[in-house]
């Protein structure tokens, strides 16, 4: 009889889905590893979309379907995002269910070359952090819940990562409570990822962008920060979204919206700060004229980008698509002026050894009341509730493991309208041979990474100017994320014979 090794060893061994490569980070830099382990990878800038149609509000556990959990509707919107542009390469889903299969839907955005950033919360009752209540909500069966949702995902190489929070921290009154605990939650999942994934998978936070009372400051500061210098620190942020309405295209610029003041804020960041949120809709249809200007323009040596509020258009009418009783998808004009302006943003070609590798910044708790009165800058973390550390050790026996399959490259049933009412045909995505590549080929030598381009490559200063020197953050490759998923599987088939 073979043994659970040799076992492993053949399950691993046999043929698996192709899928890209996964997102790593590198000082306050996002970076896309090269497909030849010997060339140096690029600093990968996320340009895409907040994608949750039907809203959060539509979501129900009992709900039969998710939004990643219908392989007819992905098929529809992988094809429009990609319509967007080539630029476009994430999204973020806010609410998913973590018991549903999203294998088809993950598998086809990573055809069409979209990573996906996931919320592990949603906006039910014991979900999520209660904001003005952190420590009668931070429970065991929450914790549970969140750690379901990274064995669903934690084995598709086109997660980017997870946000362990959104807008937690967003007044006075919730400022004075929530800061430790949503750390205590990222050293929770670090944790879990360490002891239940094959690879590392960043965590961050999405913030409000509340300048009152110097909170976005002080929540950045926090969340970035290790604490007593430890290099290892799990609870601290991978990375950092902020939700900033900041700019309103056809009425801003760069001096009324405040993005000179933002860029002297993150401009020492030790890790990297993208828009998770972006997008006024104070005038519309929407110009996007902060997409080339700020967030491709003035901000692209500090900020990683940015995520449009969003793809469709729901009660709060941001949408980029019109979505139909019957699934078909009208294009509005601001996808249109989204797409011009995406298309006219010049985004530079850095190379990850041109970028610093982050310090290590020790939390300091006077700095952070410098910065705010009213944020608690208490680094005294909660412990885990009772039982999540043996989650931790054991898994929370999620039967619903996610794996990249094999999907065909169709178009979806649904019907999709141009902004003139013009039925689009052969609505099918494009599939580039990046997109299936388990993991890298070659050996890394040391020393000097090639470069396999030098069009349009950025300067190294530029690269350098946020971070400076010392230890890495960098994340490990997943180099077989399959495998992981045969190990998970097979660990309950196990489990239950035993």
């Amino acid at each position: 009889m073979l043994g659970y090794r040799s076992l492993l060893s053949v399950l691993c061994s046999l043929s698996v889905a192709s899928a890209m490569i996964p997102i790593e980070i590198i000082g306050n830099r996002f970076i896309k590893p090269a497909v030849d382990a010997s060339d140096a990878g690029e600093v990968f800038f996320v340009t895409g979309v907040d994608y949750q149609p039907g809203g959060s509000s539509d979501y129900q556990d009992s709900n039969p379907t998710d939004v990643l959990s219908d392989p007819e509707a992905c098929y529809r919107d992988a094809y429009v995002l990609q319509n967007l542009g080539s630029k476009v390469n994430v999204i973020r889903v806010y609410t998913v269910n973590p018991e549903l299969n999203h294998d088809e839907c993950m598998s086809i955005f990573n055809s069409a070359g979209i990573y996906v950033m996931i919320d592990v919360n949603s906006p039910l009752s014991g979900e999520s952090l209660d904001r003005y209540n952190p420590s009668k909500s931070y429970t065991y069966s929450y914790m549970e819940r969140v750690f379901k949702m990274v064995d669903a995902f934690k084995n598709y190489p086109n997660l980017l990562g997870f946000f362990s929070g959104n807008e937690v921290i967003n007044d006075e009154t919730s400022a004075a409570v929530d800061p430790k605990y949503l750390r205590a939650v990222q050293r929770d999942i670090k944790q879990y990822i360490e002891n239940n994934a094959n690879r590392t998978i960043p965590i961050g936070y999405s913030a409000a962008d509340v300048l009152e009372d110097g909170l976005r400051e002080a929540t950045l500061a926090y969340m970035l920060c290790s604490i007593d210098g430890d290099e290892d620190d799990l609870s601290k942020s991978d990375f950092f979204g902020i939700n900033s309405y900041e700019w309103c295209s056809g009425v801003s610029d760069w001096a009324s919206s405040g993005y000179g003041e933002l860029n002297k804020t993150i401009s020492n960041s030790t890790i990297p700060v993208f828009f998770s949120e972006y997008g006024c809709i104070t005038k519309t249809p929407r110009t996007f004229d902060e997409v080339s200007e700020g967030v491709y323009g003035g901000l692209v040596n500090t900020l990683s980008g940015g995520l449009i509020y969003e793809y469709s258009t729901e009660a709060n009418d941001y949408g980029l698509v019109e979505i139909a009783s019957n699934g078909s998808v009208t294009i509005k004009k601001d996808f249109d002026n989204l797409k011009s302006q995406l298309e006219n943003s010049t985004i530079p070609t850095i190379y990850s050894d041109e970028v610093s590798k982050a310090r290590i910044v020790t939390c300091d708790k006077d700095y952070l009341e410098s910065l705010s009165s009213v944020f608690d800058a208490d680094f005294d973390l909660p412990e885990a509730p009772d039982g999540v550390e043996d989650m931790i050790l054991y898994g929370a026996n999620n039967s619903n493991v996610g794996k990249i399959v094999d999907v065909d490259i169709r178009a979806s049933n649904y019907t999709i309208f141009d902004t003139d009412g013009t039925e689009i045909t052969s609505a099918v995505i494009s599939v580039a041979s990046t997109n299936t590549i388990n993991s890298q080929t070659g050996t890394s030598e040391s020393g000097s990474a090639h470069h396999p381009s030098t069009t349009s490559s950025a300067s190294s200063s530029s690269a350098s100017s946020v971070s400076p020197t010392s230890s890495s953050s960098r994340g490990q490759g997943n180099r077989n994320a399959q495998c992981a998923g045969l190990l998970s599987g097979l660990t309950v088939v196990l489990l239950a014979l035993l």
